[in-house]
């Protein structure tokens, strides 16, 4: 069982994560076109390629998706945080598997 309070954590990071990133909206793009969430991932501008570690924002979300890469992601929140560490190069290609 999931401790409540990191449950409730990793989206508020996530949030976070996004409020204190560069507002550019006109650079930001919404992920997937469809689903029960979208992401705004600015991933032309944000360099998340020094970080090593791996992070779910989105814990209990199965939303699919396949990046450009051809890797399946589990949900927008992950793909986005991929798409900032490989800095801009992986993006949203189809929602569901690839």
């Amino acid at each position: 069982m999931a401790n409540p309070f990191s449950v409730l954590c990793s989206p508020l990071f996530f949030i976070l994560m996004h409020s204190v990133l560069p507002s550019v909206s006109e650079h930001r793009h919404w992920w997937p076109p469809r689903g029960n969430i979208k992401v705004k991932c600015p991933y032309k501008y944000v360099d998340l390629s020094w970080f090593s570690g791996t992070v779910n924002p989105c814990p209990g979300l199965i939303q699919s998706m396949c990046g450009t890469n051809s890797v399946t992601y589990e949900n927008p929140c992950i793909l986005c945080i991929v798409s900032l560490k490989s800095k801009g190069r992986i993006r949203f290609q189809h929602d569901g598997i690839c």
